[in-house]
């Protein structure tokens, strides 16, 4: 199984692959829930070349090339301590997908990113909550059996929150209500899911231009001196460098597409965002000519901040450790929209900088 991990509000995981696992998850679920017609459970260890290594491995024991892989367990071992890279980070979600009282299909997902060494404190976080139940007064019944109720959600959130762990719900509309109904939610409530209600209300509301609507402000712009930060500029049209320059932006929606058009001054340039699927699941794509963009919306203390975490030409996809980097933000000042963005890339260096604000009606 191929899935992406984002809790809302936070940068999320890599693609990643899972494998079913055996555990006795499979069995309790299914005492517990009889109507479950079917239950997953799966793991995706990582870095994913040793995962991919780990797959092929077991198609030979299965062609019976190998009887087993139980002595190769030790260099397995080894390896994956010794030979690790890419991000200190991990994750976990759940996801069911049922039918409503009406009949209709619904799809809800709870993520869970911990950043660094914060994932293996989790386990032992059951323990406390039990305890503090304990000293409430609210004990658990004596007997060995699967703790499945004793803990809520509600419960872990104040442990969770000492660290640097996110967690939220997803709802996904179902595959007839996503052709018929494309665009009811805006695109970035969409992508952030039910960290949307968290951000101010200004950037809520130039987030959710139903067909089209202009704005207008002030910025300030720098540009990149080197010959190919002026080209990758040029090819762009990205603005000129200057002080209080004129600003108008003209949103235009269609079918969940979203035509971002931007005059500074005299020079316009423009782009399509769209919500990604594939390798950009969870990250709103932004594309300039002929590079697109995957942005990641990490909602932080009222400031939307928007990461760059996958990038292409033409359609091909392009090395990572190459993508440009982008110092992106917004936030809500004095009942105005300002956007503050910066691109650069290690080959460049700055291509532009431009900040400013924005209102409805300027």
């Amino acid at each position: 199984m191929r899935y992406t991990i984002a809790a809302p509000g936070a940068l999320p995981l890599r693609p990643l692959t899972f494998s079913l696992v055996d555990v006795p998850d499979l069995q309790l679920l299914a005492q517990h829930w009889p109507e479950c017609r079917s239950v997953w459970m799966g793991a995706a260890p990582v870095p994913a070349i040793w995962h991919a290594l780990l797959r092929g491995l077991s198609r030979l024991v299965r062609w019976r090339v190998f009887p087993s892989l139980a002595g190769l367990a030790p260099l397995m071992y080894r390896a994956i301590n010794r030979l690790a890279w890419g991000e200190h980070r991990g994750g976990m979600f759940v996801e069911i997908v049922a039918t409503d009282r009406t009949g209709a299909s619904v799809r809800r997902s709870w993520h869970l990113v911990a950043e660094k060494e914060a994932g293996p404190l989790i386990p032992s976080m059951a323990a406390e909550a039990i305890i503090r139940h304990c000293l409430a007064g609210k004990r658990p019944a004596p007997g060995a059996r699967a703790a499945t109720r004793e803990l809520e959600v509600a419960d872990y959130a104040p442990l969770l929150a000492r660290h640097q762990i996110a967690f939220g719900t997803r709802q996904a509309l179902s595959s007839t209500e996503a052709q018929s109904t494309p665009s009811a939610e805006p695109l970035y409530q969409r992508v952030l899911g039910s960290a949307w209600s968290s951000l101010p209300a200004t950037l809520r509301a130039m987030h959710s231009v139903d067909r089209s609507a202009t704005v207008s402000g002030r910025a300030v712009v720098r540009r990149g001196k080197t010959l190919l930060a002026r080209i990758v500029a040029g090819i762009i049209r990205f603005p000129d460098a200057g002080t209080d320059v004129p600003v108008e932006v003209r949103f235009e929606v269609r079918e969940g597409r979203e035509r971002w058009t931007r005059r500074f001054a005299d020079r316009t340039f423009s782009s399509l965002q769209f919500e990604g699927t594939g390798r950009y699941e969870r990250l709103i794509c932004e594309r300039f000519g002929p590079f697109t963009l995957g942005l990641a919306l990490v909602v932080s203390e009222g400031r939307l901040s928007l990461i760059v975490r996958d990038w292409s030409c033409l359609g091909i996809p392009l090395p990572r450790f190459l993508a440009p980097h982008s110092g992106s933000h917004e936030s809500a000042h004095d009942g105005r929209f300002h956007f503050d963005v910066a691109l650069s890339h290690p080959l460049t260096g700055l291509i532009v900088h431009y900040r400013g604000w924005l209102t409805h009606g300027s």
